[in-house]
């Protein structure tokens, strides 16, 4: 993904559970890596007062997004500053500060510090739920697989694509590329069948992430009803989410927004026939 977007646009999200704190726009690299070794406890310089989880990101980026709906399910509060990840001004002190890779989300909980997208979902579920229900143990395998697909398969072809559209305004997708975005719903399809989520019957942090994902790839190529029956249905369930629209469709209709804006064309419908 590109390390400076251009948008002025300052994210929006947070009525009663997420907060938003403005911060100067700076660049960021919008692709959060998924080295767990990237997630490391902040030596005593770093200390921070106890208080809500501190996200640094925007809500444009699917894995922002994807922390977001974890918190949201967890019913956690978070204190999110916006990071302008098209600026191409210098990175913000405070975040070059507790992550040398300036990538986003980043999140700073007490004394835990962490910009791995799949390990901040996790980290939310062991500190903040009663249960494991989101990441239960019986299918920790299942569940790592599919966020594992999230972060090798589906997330790199949906970037590549709103990397050239919106960076480098390419007004024309590669069919090549679009073939890729419906390989991986196929896959997603298939892993869906005879289940009401990717690991079963219950909604773990792999739909979670996999939906923010999925609902970007829609800006690029709709899911089509009738190729993908399994996908669709489960994309319209985690849609149904009481939180789905605040932590996930804000920041999916500022994306969908400036990609449209940049392709010249209005938006395809998320899913068709």
């Amino acid at each position: 993904m590109p390390s400076c977007w251009k948008v002025g646009e300052q994210s929006n999200i947070g009525r009663c559970r997420i907060k938003r704190h403005k911060r100067s726009k700076k660049p960021c690299r919008i692709l959060p890596t998924t080295n767990f070794l990237h997630s490391f406890y902040l030596d005593s310089r770093f200390k921070l007062e106890k208080m809500s989880p501190k996200l640094y990101g925007s809500d444009m980026n699917e894995g922002v997004r994807a922390v977001l709906l974890t918190a949201r399910a967890l019913n956690v509060e978070v204190l999110v500053v916006d990071v302008n990840i098209f600026s191409k001004d210098n990175v913000e002190k405070e975040l070059v500060k507790i992550n040398p890779d300036y990538t986003i989300p980043t999140l700073v909980d007490e004394d835990f510090i962490s910009w791995d997208t799949h390990a901040i979902l996790s980290h939310l579920v062991d500190k903040y739920s009663s249960s494991d229900a989101l990441y239960p143990k019986e299918s920790k395998d299942q569940v790592a697989q599919k966020l594992m697909f999230e972060s090798d398969t589906l997330r790199p072809r949906v970037d590549s694509i709103i990397q050239a559209t919106v960076v480098e305004n390419e007004k024309e997708i590669p069919t090549e590329k679009i073939s890729a975005i419906t390989e991986a719903y196929k896959q997603l399809n298939n892993f869906l069948e005879n289940k009401n989520y990717l690991t079963g019957d219950s909604l773990t942090i792999a739909d979670l992430c996999c939906v923010a994902t999925v609902s970007t790839a829609t800006v690029i190529t709709p899911i089509s009803t009738e190729k993908y029956p399994n996908l669709s249905q489960w994309y319209r369930t985690c849609k149904n989410l009481d939180y789905y629209e605040e932590a996930n469709g804000v920041g999916l209709n500022k994306l969908d927004a400036l990609v449209e804006q940049k392709l010249g064309r209005p938006r395809i419908k998320e899913l068709c026939e």
